[in-house]
């Protein structure tokens, strides 16, 4: 299947890789078909909606931010998004980014929750805990380059 987008032009896609989001994502309910384009090697990826061509995400898996990220989804959304066993999940975060990319932010607070059986996600807004909406990606991408290095040097 073909989709137009503004970002990278006419791109194939599997149809059997398009996500659902019934209730979309938050500012844009209205666009619920979504692919995510991984970029290989690459820290960030796109979701790119299948339904605006102008409408595509930076995401990336919020580990690499913070080593013990950790989402508990409610069971209302194991439900929803029709989960069996964590394997079948994926966590993404999406990432603002401005004309000073020193200044790139991921939204750790409301992640995107994605069971990649049943091709159903879900943006959850997290009420507990210490994630905000803006973590400095390159201040967390550096602090945990240094831990490793710090760590691997005892």
């Amino acid at each position: 299947m073909k989709i137009e987008t503004t970002r990278f032009g006419t791109i194939e896609i599997d149809p059997g890789q398009i996500v659902e989001f019934p209730e979309g994502l938050l500012g844009f309910e209205e666009y619920q078909r979504y692919v995510i384009l991984e970029q290989p090697d690459r820290v960030f990826s796109f979701l790119q909606s299948v339904e605006a061509p102008w409408l595509s995400f930076v995401v990336m898996i919020p580990e690499l931010l913070r080593s013990d990220y950790h989402v508990e989804l409610e069971p209302q959304f194991v439900k929803e998004l029709g989960f069996e066993n964590p394997e079948e999940g994926k966590v993404l975060v999406i990432v603002t980014v401005p004309e000073d990319i020193t200044e790139m932010t991921a939204n750790l607070q409301a992640p995107i929750a994605i069971n990649l059986k049943t091709k159903l996600g879900k943006q959850i807004v997290l009420m507990e805990g210490s994630y905000k909406i803006r973590h400095n990606v390159l201040a967390e991408l550096q602090r945990n380059t240094y831990m490793a290095t710090k760590a691997a040097a005892e």
